[in-house]
């Protein structure tokens, strides 16, 4: 059997974000924590939601930038603006 890109690339990466103590998620918590629409098309999924977990993004900023003090959503916002790039569509990142 041919080695496929979960077992040569993803399985390890996620073995080192586990090495450092990150938490893995399933695949659907990711998507209901990125606020997928369930009723849609799957290829409709990701469209206009999130790339990030809001909640956990903000509250790690606060956490490692204790003056922080932007409103809560202001720096996803910023992320939001970021201008478009072919490379984050065609990798299913927008």
């Amino acid at each position: 059997m041919k080695p496929g890109e979960h077992k040569t690339v993803q399985a390890r990466i996620l073995g080192y974000a586990e090495a450092i103590g990150w938490t893995i998620v399933t695949r659907e918590e990711a998507e209901q924590r990125r606020g997928f629409d369930l009723v849609v098309p799957p290829a409709d999924l990701a469209k206009n939601r999130s790339l990030f977990f809001d909640d956990l993004l903000d509250a790690k900023l606060r956490e490692i930038n204790p003056c922080y003090a932007k409103a809560e959503g202001a720096l996803l916002g910023q992320f939001r603006r970021l201008p478009y790039s072919q490379e984050l569509y065609q990798y299913g990142m927008l």
